[in-house]
């Protein structure tokens, strides 16, 4: 797997070695394409089987509860072939988190685009909603996660990260948007306001704020919303 917790880019176990190899290849009557193809089908039916099989076992019991062997025996598989693609299970978990971002994005994208015609602050506030509900939904996952990546910086840097990009990114063309209709305050840096919106909502925070200081996820969505839109944005 990639390093990164949050790689959208989906990799097949074997690869196309090189075009040299291909032609090669090609020129010998194709089987090693069916062959190859064969190990990809394999390889993407055993990437679902495990997947669901990971998810069920965590929803129904927890994840601290759930061994890789449990994983492996509930899929029908050996261990080796479990251990071969997912090397612990919060590499599991950030394959799950992977899938459920890209719906999550998926789902956002597509109301943002149906509020087209709303104010910049509502769609903002739309968005913002949605991601801590999002949040709230995952937090198992990004527990999961959280010992054996977030603390450790040579492995991971989050802001580079498709789902800090996609927050980040949307937080900040509806702000460029606000400014361009003149609904903000004053001139805005938008680049540095998405970024600081982004980061003052993330998972560790979120954890923080319900966990330590007791608030319910609505009191955060509303505190968090009424301080941002109330900061930027004109009565």
């Amino acid at each position: 797997m990639d390093n990164c917790p949050f790689n959208f880019s989906l990799t097949n176990d074997t690869r196309i070695v090189n075009e040299r190899q291909c032609k090669f290849f090609s020129s010998s009557g194709g089987s090693w394409h069916m062959q190859q193809r064969s190990e990809r089908k394999d390889a993407a039916r055993h990437r679902e089987l495990i997947l669901d099989t990971a998810s069920q076992l965590f929803h129904e019991h927890g994840v601290e509860s759930v061994s890789m062997h449990q994983i492996a025996k509930s899929a029908g598989i050996g261990q080796g072939t479990l251990y071969r693609r997912y090397s612990s299970k919060a590499e599991l978990c950030m394959e799950l988190l992977n899938d459920s971002f890209k719906r999550f994005a998926e789902r956002t994208s597509a109301e943002l685009e149906r509020s087209a015609g709303a104010a910049a602050s509502e769609r903002l506030e739309l968005f913002l909603r949605r991601w801590i509900d999002y949040i709230t939904e995952e937090m198992q996952w990004f527990n999961a996660i959280k010992p054996d990546v977030w603390c450790n910086d040579e492995r991971v840097n989050m802001f580079a990260s498709p789902p800090f990009l996609y927050v980040t990114g949307t937080i900040r063309t509806l702000l460029d948007e606000a400014v361009q209709r003149g609904e903000t305050k004053q001139p805005v840096h938008t680049e540095f306001a998405a970024f600081n919106i982004a980061t003052s909502m993330s998972p560790i925070a979120f954890l923080y704020f319900t966990e330590d200081r007791g608030l319910s996820p609505e009191q955060m969505k509303q505190q968090y919303i009424d301080y941002y839109v109330g900061l930027l944005f004109k009565p």
